[in-house]
């Protein structure tokens, strides 16, 4: 890592690396956000099923 910052010409290849990671990042970012809701959304569901008794 700190080797190829030294280095002259490895900049476009650390540029690129970043886009990547950049990406990367942001898929998994979506997808976590994603797994949270959906997670929340049937925590939510079973609260409400459990909590709230039947009116009849």
């Amino acid at each position: 890592g700190f080797y190829l910052c030294l280095s002259p010409g490895a900049e476009t290849d650390y540029d690129a690396d970043f886009v990547y990671d950049y990406y990367t990042l942001r898929v998994g970012g979506l997808a976590f956000a994603g797994v949270i809701v959906f997670l929340s959304i049937i925590l939510l569901a079973a609260n409400i099923h459990c909590g709230s008794p039947l009116p009849e």
